[in-house]
């Protein structure tokens, strides 16, 4: 026979082998998951850099080139830019514009000009700012920016033409937009908060990529038992590697087709049509994902010769191990390392308590403890499991159900099966929640700030004009605002170091101050909360504060001094901070910054909180295949038990000892190990969330032992019937 048609040949002994394996179901089903999900996790990562590559590109067409930077070309537009943000978002651009030339260029996105005093803002900006009256903040938006003007659809931006030019000597004068316009050497937009396209990337690889590939070689090794058998056969015959591994092919590849398929289905949605992804919000751009289709399609190809690669790799691995003539005994579980389990985990957390928070000593100690406990949480479920083993036995004996006889007796003899099946669910449930416990360290000044906004709401409002403002319109703007907003003057001397509160009578009344006849020092505690969380802010480090009568628009920042206006209400009502930021655009030439006490780290505080959601939409991903792997272990190790009770249930005729043992060993452990994942992980990041700053929610907890339950339920039902029907087939054959 030529070697094409016993290449052929062999390939379809594997097909129908794979058709007849005692698993070969549950096999078959793995296995198209493990190819499937294996191509998307190389798809995301696909996804990032083609996204990164889109926005980065439609930033650059719009980045204006300076004037400066290209002599040579006439000024046309003085061009200036600020920022500003509306309640939940980041920091964005607000852009302004003033036509020099009747032929100036528009940027990209802008259908025509707008009239002096418009605006023109992006959908997602008109969506998010409605309630804060955005559309007449910066004057009256008659346009909407078009999605070739954005790095993405939900992009916040805003073009403004004021109502009179921009100064020659504050805006800057440019010639056009974009690299083929001339040098351009910076990007206004979204990508400057967005992470490095590296830190991104870890994402897909840690929390996608590593679940897939368990699931692989879980999935891989399913049914292993006869497929060694087989393999010991045919090198009996006188098969060599290469045959094996045709055979294997064969017995695969179908699988691995249907998964490449499902995978590509995908891909072709995202070449389709723009996708908003749960969780983060973002939108995923098919345009960006069809300029690198040919990535695409090579992540599918690599995702497939990976599986098959591995599951040729597993088959000559399993060989190997099965040569071995060394016994397989019963292991007794790691009571040691079990024990020392609780102790970490109780030193992981009471253990910084020596120390003083936020040193290198209370870091380690936590960081060194929760890493040990995780390590022995293995053990610790072994030794769970022999236990409640025995306790299961006992209870079948008093109830009489063989099924959890068998089930508890298993346990006790073999613990190693379900706490494999199970410590890797807990494991990378309560690692993932240490990540996302760090990832909230970073916005605990926006904790804080938001702390403060739950203690006096808008009360209280800092106001920082932009660049280019005066004194006059200081004034004017302190003139124009409601009554119930009285302006108070936090003054900062570079020379001094004491924080200088100055404000009429009346307004240093509304703060329960005293009115001097000459500064006085404030001594004690203030009597209003206000107060209160302004100092914690703006005090300094000294805490020395000094009370004076006078106008707080008066003194010059000139010398460099820190200067903010404070507006306060009488009796603590809150201030109508949209008209106040919408008054502030109409009086100063680039706007002020108008927030709380504190409020200015809640639009930087956005950024980590977006990557904590991205770590959290991931996380689940991972979480769920890796519950998947779980439950397919124990489908395969039901089934494999279901074989051996087949005669003892064919005599009997109990048929819901499947149930029952199918229950003890996946449904019961797998469901467990999701609650404690999440136990156990929210437990060792108490030390990074006792202040609050904190990622980890209640939804997110109980979104993944959801999960977990579900794809434990399904396992339990399968398994189930699978072995009701291989018991219900099984015939005598002298055993």
């Amino acid at each position: 026979m030529s070697q094409h048609g016993l290449g052929s040949r062999l390939l379809r002994i594997g097909s129908l082998a794979g058709q007849r394996a005692e698993a070969g179901r549950i096999r078959f089903i793995a296995l198209v998951l493990a190819a499937a999900l294996l191509a998307l996790a190389f798809i995301s990562m696909v996804a990032v850099y083609a996204t990164y590559q889109g926005q980065a590109q439609r930033g650059l067409e719009r980045t204006p080139v300076l004037h400066e930077d290209a002599p040579e070309l006439p000024a046309q537009v003085l061009w200036d830019v600020t920022n500003d943000s509306v309640g939940g978002s980041m920091p964005f651009p607000v852009i302004y514009l003033s036509p020099l030339t009747d032929d100036a260029p528009l940027p990209p996105g802008l259908a025509k000009w707008p009239a002096a005093g418009e605006t023109a803002l992006s959908p997602a900006l008109r969506e998010q700012g409605g309630d804060e009256g955005i559309d007449t903040r910066y004057g009256q938006a008659t346009q909407d920016i078009t999605a070739q003007g954005l790095q993405s659809p939900d992009e916040l931006l805003a073009y403004v033409r004021p109502q009179l030019d921009l100064p020659a000597d504050e805006a800057k004068a440019i010639v056009g937009y974009g690299p083929d316009t001339g040098p351009v050497y910076y990007q206004v937009g979204q990508t400057e908060y967005a992470k490095p396209q590296w830190n991104f990337q870890v994402l897909p690889t840690l929390l996608l990529l590593l679940p897939a590939g368990v699931l692989l070689v879980v999935a891989a090794r399913t049914g292993s038992h006869a497929r060694d058998r087989r393999t010991t056969l045919i090198e009996t015959l006188g098969g060599k590697r290469r045959h094996r591994a045709l055979i294997v092919v064969g017995e695969a590849g179908l699988a691995v087709l249907c998964g490449a398929a499902a995978a590509s289905a995908v891909a072709a949605l995202f070449w389709t049509m723009n996708l908003r992804l749960p969780w983060t919000g973002h939108i995923l751009m098919a345009a960006d994902m069809r300029a690198w289709w040919w990535a695409t399609l090579l992540a599918v190809a690599l995702a497939a010769v990976t599986v098959l690669a591995v599951a040729v790799c597993t088959d000559q691995m399993g060989r190997a191990r099965q040569a071995s003539n060394r016994p397989m005994g019963t292991r007794k579980p790691p009571t040691r390392w079990a024990i020392l389990c609780p102790v970490l985990l109780l030193v992981a957390v009471r253990g910084p308590d020596f120390f003083d928070p936020g040193t290198t000593p209370y870091v380690m100690t936590n960081w060194l403890g929760a890493a040990g406990a995780l390590a022995t949480l293995p053990a610790a479920i072994a030794v769970t499991t022999a236990h409640a083993g025995r306790l299961i036995t006992r209870a079948g004996r008093h109830t009489g159900s063989p099924g959890l006889i068998i089930a508890g007796r298993r346990a006790t003899a073999h613990p190693g099966p379900v706490a494999r099946m199970t410590a890797g669910v807990a494991v990378a449930l309560g690692l993932l929640l240490q990540v996302v416990a760090w990832q909230g360290q970073f916005g605990e000044a926006a904790q804080q700030a938001r702390s403060t906004i739950e203690r006096i709401g808008q009360s209280a409002l800092v106001v920082r004009p932009g660049p280019g403002s005066t004194t006059e319109q200081l004034r004017a703007f302190e003139a124009a605002v409601s009554r119930e907003a009285l302006p108070v003057a936090f003054h900062a001397p570079p020379e001094r170091n004491t924080l200088i509160i100055e404000g009429a009578c009346p307004s240093l009344k509304a703060l329960s101050l005293s009115c001097p006849a000459s500064p006085s020092n404030l001594n004690g505690p203030p009597a209003d909360p206000r107060l209160r969380e302004l100092l914690g802010w703006y005090a300094g480090p000294e805490g020395n504060v000094s009370v004076q009568v006078g106008d707080p628009a008066g003194p010059s920042a000139a010398d460099g001094a820190f200067t903010s206006t404070v507006l306060v209400s009488h009796g603590g009502r809150d201030l109508p901070a949209g008209e106040i930021k919408q008054l502030a655009y109409r009086t100063f030439p680039m706007g002020a910054e108008v927030a709380t006490a504190g409020g200015e780290w809640l639009a930087g505080s956005q950024v980590n909180e977006n990557q904590g959601r991205w770590l959290t939409f991931f996380g689940f991903l991972g979480i769920t295949i890796l519950a998947l792997a779980a439950g397919t272990t124990g489908m395969a190790e039901s089934l494999r038990n279901g074989l051996a009770l087949a005669p003892l249930t064919a005599l009997s005729g109990n048929r819901r000892v499947y149930w029952t043992t199918s229950a003890v060993s996946i449904l019961l452990p797998l469901t467990l190990a999701g609650a404690l994942g999440c136990l156990v992980g929210v437990w060792l990041a108490f030390p990074k969330t006792a202040g609050g700053a904190s990622y980890i929610s209640g939804t997110f907890l109980v979104v993944c032992m959801a999960s977990v339950a579900a794809i434990a339920t399904l396992a339990w039902v399968w398994a189930s019937k699978v072995s009701l029907r291989q018991a219900t087939a099984w015939r005598p054959r002298g055993e």
